[in-house]
């Protein structure tokens, strides 16, 4: 996993240990460190597993996506009725009249 992902799963770790420490010491005026330690690795499992998630459909979507350049762009936009263009609406009409 690169620097980014650590960075996320620990920073998200060590913020819920802290988060766990503090309303376990307010509520019961003690800490359980088997259950600060236990949640802080639940959560830095579930962020990295949550950032590969990201990173990998991210990866998916760029090499599926067609390379689009400055010649063939327009092939890749959208054209609506607002921007001078009739696409889909003969469409609506066929689905309206039936």
């Amino acid at each position: 996993m690169e620097r980014r992902g650590i960075a996320e799963a620990g920073g998200a770790a060590l913020a819920s240990a802290l988060l766990a420490i503090g309303a376990l010491w307010l509520a019961v005026g003690y800490i359980d460190w088997v259950l600060v330690v236990g949640l802080a690795a639940g959560v830095a499992i579930a962020a990295a597993a949550n950032y590969r998630a990201r990173t990998g459909h991210a990866d998916a979507v760029a090499t599926e996506a067609p390379e689009v350049t400055a010649d063939n762009f327009e092939n890749y936009t959208p054209v609506k009725a607002g921007d001078g263009g009739t696409e889909g609406l003969d469409a609506e009409r066929d689905d309206e009249s039936t």
